[in-house]
């Protein structure tokens, strides 16, 4: 059963004893330092192994050009400015190689994180097979129209590239292994023939199935993280929301008197509650299917764990503990022509509700804030 806030003009209650408890939801550390740290490892991809790129050249944006070391490491301090999310670009100054990860080399830094560490992968394509550089062609095709739309995040694209050039590469070793096998024969016996030909239907067959695996895994993760957005929209649009008309309510409070003898002032005062109420109920109807969505699409169970406080400490805290008592206890006054005790009731309240609405506020920014380092 819902529990709202029911206009005076409306009134039928019940007398409620309810204590007025200000609850201390728990502090996170994440918070916009001025610089980052950022160390970077530049691995080259050769034949079927991976080894540090020594020397490379790369343009970083907002710092110039840079050299790698002998172990293709690089680090750098990059300035925040105040910046939530920011994105740098690395290039990768060779016209031999190509950058398999990150997409385009853009990567989203943290910027609650002191450090960060990267790491790129780069191929020279001379010396792999033409099914190799078409599916990396085809990968590259996928995410730039998947960028070109706009609904996914820069650590949403890399993900999604990364998972499929794993899987793309995986599969190349596999095809290397067996054409090496092929290749060992050399006077071929019938029996050796039909190794040979079983071991040519293995290499077809990995080429269909890693087509089909990489298609099935970038419809699946383009949907996971377009539901991962969607989540992430209406869970912060409906707390945003509920923080604006619980501010409302609040603000009323100094006024309550003063509304006893003025039909337009308690009009409006009025007209507050029936928006509270609304947007209470939206969010009363869907925190359970946000708290679930979450827990699917979110890989970071702490994101999860810290919404359900936000969600505990809005509902006990403010809404039953708070604003639902005093309201009533309110209305309840003035329903009975006593406005001096119905402003005694609401400036007692007052500054422990702006206590909690402050704390809650707070604890809705840095919740959101890792839900969205964590898309």
């Amino acid at each position: 059963m819902k529990r709202k806030l029911i206009p005076s003009m409306f009134l039928r209650l019940s007398y409620l004893i309810l204590g007025i408890v200000i609850l201390s939801p728990k502090t996170g550390s994440a918070q916009i330092l001025d610089a980052i740290d950022v160390h970077l490892n530049i691995r080259e991809k050769t034949a079927g192994e991976t080894g540090a790129l020594s020397e490379a050249r790369l343009e970083i944006s907002d710092i110039g050009e840079v050299r790698t070391d002998q172990n293709g490491s690089f680090t750098f301090t990059y300035p925040v400015r105040n910046e939530v999310d920011p994105v740098i670009s690395i290039s990768l100054l060779s016209d031999g190689h190509k950058m398999l990860k990150p997409v385009d080399g853009s990567i989203q830094l943290d910027a609650s994180k002191e450090e960060m560490f990267i790491d790129f992968l780069v191929v020279n394509m001379t010396d792999e097979s033409p099914a190799f550089k078409r599916r990396i062609a085809d990968l590259e095709k996928k995410m730039s129209n998947l960028r070109a739309k706009n609904n996914l995040t820069v650590r949403q694209l890399n993900a999604l590239n990364n998972t499929l050039v794993d899987t793309i590469l995986f599969f190349e070793a596999n095809r290397r292994v067996l054409e090496n096998q092929i290749a060992d024969y050399e006077t071929l016996t019938d029996d050796q023939r039909t190794e040979i030909d079983n071991l040519k239907d293995k290499v077809g067959g990995l080429e269909t199935q890693v087509d089909q695996l990489t298609s099935e895994l970038e419809i699946a993760l383009e949907e996971k993280y377009l539901r991962q957005n969607e989540y992430f929209s209406n869970v912060s649009s409906n707390l945003m929301a509920y923080l604006r008309k619980a501010k409302d309510l609040r603000d009323h409070l100094p006024f309550i008197a003063d509304y006893f003898n003025s039909p337009a002032g308690y009009e409006h005062f009025d007209k507050d509650i029936r928006a509270y109420n609304k947007i209470w109920e939206n969010f009363d109807d869907n925190r359970m299917a946000y708290l679930e969505g979450v827990g699917r699409y979110w890989e970071n169970q702490r994101t999860e764990k810290d919404l359900e406080e936000v969600f505990n400490f809005l509902v006990k805290g403010i809404h039953q503990n708070q604003i639902l008592t005093v309201i009533r206890n309110i209305n309840q006054e003035l329903h009975k022509q006593k406005p001096r005790k119905a402003q005694k009731i609401a400036t007692l309240s007052h500054e422990d509700m702006t206590v909690n609405i402050r704390a809650l506020e707070k604890q809705i920014n840095r919740t959101l804030s890792l839900m969205r380092r964590s898309i």
